[in-house]
Parts: structure tokens; C-alpha cells; sequence
């Protein structure tokens, strides 16, 4: 169907009337695009969970229950950390110092997960190219999962959404052991191969992997008398709970059944892409925008990825008040849960041949 000319005219006014709502907002209420007081007090709080709860595994006299709890605590905190703290400062969003980014980016590194091949794959490899295949690295599944209409299809698919609430609990696992040395070694996606990876980074990938399982998993049976297989054991349970957080905390903004999935990038403008590909979900749940990073406000993260995310909830009304002054599709899924059956129906969908 043609675009005419009015209708032309109002999407640009849209944009423009956008953009200076958006930026006014920082204007007239005279707030910094980074870390205000609540991200500051999230960063703080976050750090203090992952390492205080790490210490407290080694000063107590735990039996081996209690040290399960304890260790799937810190396992919590290290998901916080992530969603929280590691993919605002991988956006350069928590600091107008480049550096204070780059260090606090190292918490992912701290917890095994590059945030070097993060900052390539998640900032060049999905942010500009949202739910197109081949292009988006947030959708590539190595077949396992038929995420868009235009993967290929294979007998499998048929259960995808089934299996999907046994698969995404390897999530952080295949991160940790995988997708980063995958991209590092292999570099067998097109936004490495033309990338020129700095010889530190290996070192710095690879070392922190073994620096990370070392005091995860070799520290504690050393100092505490747990056996490996036990240790073991609540390594891979702890990462199975991140994984299945994780997963279905950033998966259920794009891949949906509502949203759609351009077979290039040339087919819309960027804002056009972004309100077509992204839907938010629970934007007025206090518990989802503490726990969620500011993944749940999606739109706005896209429109504007080097703002903290606790300026995301008044920023999403400005967002949704213009969309609906212009006619414009704006979605959202009051709750996570509405999320996640859009996303279980897209899977279900995509099983069926082509």
C-alpha cells in the first residue's frame, strides 16, 4: 500500500515532535541523561549484593543447604548485575566518563561473560538491525529455535514452544562457554569478521572465563570441603535460574507475535523500525523496572540506548502520549506474563512449515 503525501508529512512531524519532547524532558526538568540518584543507589546495592554475598560463602559455617541457598543468592545478584549495571555501562549510559563506563562494563567480565564481544555483538549486531534475519544477533539460535518467518524450518520447530522452557535455561551458560569464543575464535558471524579484535581482548576474554570458574567453582571446594560434583551441582543449577531469567527478560520485547520482521534494513527508517519491531511490556510495574534494567521500557531504550534506564518510565508516557496524537503503533503488554504468551505464540507459529 502507497504512503500519501499527508500521511508522509505527519509521520515526519511525528519524529521531529518526538525527538524534542524526548530531549525537552532532560531541558525543563533540568536532569542529566546518565545516572541519577536511583541508578547510583542500583549500582551501589548491586555490587554489594554479588560480592557481599560471595564473602559470606567463605566467613560462615554453612552446611552444604545453606550454602546452596547462599550461592543462588549471589547467582541473583550477578543477573541484577547484568541487566542492571553491565548492558547500560556496555551503552555508555551510566557516565559522561567514557572510562567509568568501561570499567563498570567489567563486572560482565567479572562474571565470565565478555563485555568487549557484548559492546560488538549487542551494540552493532542488534541495535541497528532488530529482528532481521541474518543480520540480528539476538535471534540467531543455530537453527535450534525458527525465531523469524524467513529461517529456515525444520522438524524441530514443531516443539519449540515446548523446548523453549528447557532451552533458555543454558542461556548464560552458552555465553560463558560458547558464543564469546565462538565470535572470538570461529568469527563466524559478519559483525566480527570485518573487526580487528585487539590482542588484549583474548587475553582478557579468555582469562577472565578461567579467572571466573576458578573462583566459582575451584575456590570453594578448595577452602570449604565441598566436593567438586557438589560445587558443581550448584554452578550449574545457579546458572540455570540466571539463564531462564535472563532469556525470558530480553527476549519477549521483539521476538512476538504482534511485532513484525523486516527481511532487510532498508525497508523502514530507523524510528519506524524500532516501533515495529519492539513491544514493551509492564511498564507500570514498580518490580519490573527494578529487576528488568529498563528492558521492559524497549522503545525507549532503542530511541535513546545512552540514557540510564531509570529515566525510562517518564520518558516511555512521552513516547506513548505522541504515538497515540499521531495515530502511531505503539505496543505494550501490560504484563510480563501477556509477554510471554506473544512470544510462546510466535514460537508455535514458526513451527509450522512454511
Amino acid at each position: 500500500m502507497e504512503i500519501s503525501p499527508s500521511q508522509i508529512k505527519d509521520q515526519r512531524e511525528f519524529k521531529e515532535v518526538l525527538f524534542e519532547r524526548l530531549n525537552n524532558f532532560f531541558k525543563e526538568n533540568q536532569r542529566s541523561r546518565k545516572a541519577n540518584w536511583e541508578m547510583n543507589l542500583k549500582v551501589s546495592l548491586a555490587l554489594v549484593w554479588w560480592i557481599g554475598s560471595y564473602l559470606l560463602l567463605f566467613v560462615l559455617e554453612l552446611n552444604f543447604w545453606q550454602f546452596f541457598l547462599l550461592y543462588v543468592f549471589m547467582g541473583l545478584g550477578q543477573i541484577f548485575m547484568f541487566l542492571n549495571i553491565a548492558h547500560d555501562a556496555n551503552h555508555n549510559a551510566i557516565s559522561n566518563n567514557r572510562m567509568v563506563n568501561k570499567i563498570l562494563s567489567y563486572v560482565l567480565d567479572a562474571c565470565g561473560i565478555s563485555s568487549y564481544m557484548w559492546r560488538v555483538m549487542h551494540n552493532k549486531g542488534h541495535h541497528s538491525v532488530m529482528n532481521i534475519h541474518g543480520e540480528d544477533e539476538g535471534i540467531f539460535a543455530h537453527g535450534i529455535f525458527r525465531f523469524t518467518p524467513h529461517a529456515p524450518w525444520r522438524k524441530m520447530h514443531r516443539y519449540q514452544h515446548i523446548y523453549v522452557f528447557f532451552m533458555y535455561w543454558i542461556t548464560t551458560m552458552d555465553f560463558l562457554f560458547v558464543k564469546d569464543l565462538e565470535y572470538l575464535l570461529l568469527k563466524n558471524n559478519k559483525h566480527v569478521q570485518d573487526t580487528k579484535i585487539p590482542t588484549s581482548e583474548y587475553i582478557v576474554i579468555i582469562g577472565s572465563k578461567i579467572f571466573y570458574l576458578f573462583y566459582m567453582i575451584a575456590l570453594p571446594v578448595m577452602l570449604l570441603g565441598f566436593s567438586v560434583w557438589q560445587v558443581l551441582l550448584v554452578f550449574v543449577v545457579t546458572h540455570f535460574i540466571m539463564g531462564m531469567i535472563a532469556a525470558w527478560i530480553i527476549q519477549i520485547a521483539h521476538l512476538l507475535d504482534i511485532n513484525e520482521f523486516p527481511e532487510s534494513r532498508n525497508e523502514l527508517d530507523f524510528v519506524d523500525h524500532i516501533f515495529a519491531t519492539t513491544t514493551d511490556y509492564a511498564t507500570r510495574s514498580r518490580v519490573a523496572n527494578v529487576i528488568c534494567g529498563g528492558l521492559n521500557h524497549h522503545v525507549v531504550h532503542h530511541l535513546f540506548p545512552h540514557v540510564a534506564h531509570t529515566h525510562y518510565p517518564p520518558l516511555t508516557k512521552i513516547v506513548k502520549a505522541t504515538a497515540e496524537e499521531y495515530g502511531v503503533d505503539y505496543r505494550e503488554n501490560p504484563s510480563m506474563y501477556q509477554a510471554i504468551v506473544h512470544h510462546l505464540k510466535l514460537l508455535k507459529k514458526l513451527g509450522k512449515p512454511a
